[in-house]
């Protein structure tokens, strides 16, 4: 990928997170996440509702030329703006060079219309994601509209890669690379990411079955269906792993600091959406590190 399309890529994303803000910011758990109010209408400033002016909604160049503060009222701007705006540029460019990589290693993979499909696809998912993010951190709730699209794209990947047989051959298309090969998995494609979502899904519900919900909510068994679609069998074993991992490491940080006891809730999605982001970049790389340590000892 060249410098030019690498910069053109994510000059795309930080301009579709500024729209992710937009959305994130103006959900409300009694309202929809699909609809006119959230989605369409002019960008207002969230303390004085002045309607901003388009030299005020220029993604990350807005933020450092106002130091972080509407220009009417003053009031300091949320850093959340020029973070996601950052992430999803970022998000574009190194999502495409993650599945050339995985599933598409010949030279020409860039022209053709599977990794195209393909790229636009998870570039979906991980905007979807972060929206998972930014609603549940804030609102302690995952909309079902994200959870159904997630689950509707991760059908479309399996059903793109099985056509193009880009879970074929050694590694099987697994985001652990060789090592997925260690865990027996069916033949089948769709059984295999069936077989993810069983797992995720059904391990999940029934914690909130023997929690009664305390541990977590039925929107998080929602969120791990379409994962489990998405990474299939074995892969979904270390998302699961991982999230449970970030989310007790996170928690004992907020405990330490007196930010939150014991007894207190914490939103569960975000630290999926972490171990995804993990899974996704780094699987192959984690599991030869853990393999490594297993051999020095």
């Amino acid at each position: 990928m060249s410098w030019i399309v690498s910069v053109t890529l994510f000059l795309f994303g930080v301009a579709f997170g500024s729209f992710l803000n937009v959305v994130s910011m103006r959900y409300e758990p009694s309202g929809r996440l699909f609809s006119r109010s959230v989605m369409g209408g002019r960008s207002q400033c969230a303390s004085c509702k002045k309607t901003l002016v388009w030299y005020e909604l220029i993604p990350l160049v807005s933020f450092v030329m106002q130091r972080g503060m509407c220009r009417s009222c003053s009031t300091r701007l949320s850093v959340q703006y020029p973070i996601v705006e950052t992430l999803t540029g970022l998000i574009f460019v190194f999502v495409p060079l993650t599945l050339k990589s995985l599933f598409f290693p010949f030279t020409l993979a860039w022209a053709t219309p599977a990794f195209i499909v393909a790229s636009l696809l998870w570039v979906v998912i991980f905007m979807a994601l972060e929206l998972v993010f930014l609603i549940d951190a804030k609102h302690y709730v995952i909309p079902n509209g994200l959870n159904l699209s997630i689950l509707i794209l991760g059908v479309m990947w399996v059903a793109l890669g099985a056509a193009n047989g880009l879970f074929s051959g050694v590694s099987r298309g697994s985001f652990l690379g060789n090592y997925g090969m260690l865990i027996p998995a069916p033949a089948s494609v769709w059984w295999t990411h069936g077989l993810g979502l069983v797992v995720g899904a059904g391990f999940f519900f029934l914690l909130v079955l023997l929690t009664l919900g305390k541990a977590m909510g039925m929107g998080d068994v929602k969120l791990m269906a379409g994962l489990g679609i998405l990474f299939g069998w074995p892969d979904i074993l270390p998302v699961m792993l991982l999230s449970f991992v970030i989310g007790a490491l996170f928690s004992l940080w907020l405990m330490v600091r007196s930010r939150k006891k014991m007894s207190d809730m914490v939103p569960f999605g975000p630290f999926i959406v972490a171990a995804f982001v993990i899974v996704f970049f780094f699987g192959a790389g984690l599991m030869g590190a853990y393999f490594g340590i297993l051999t020095l000892r």
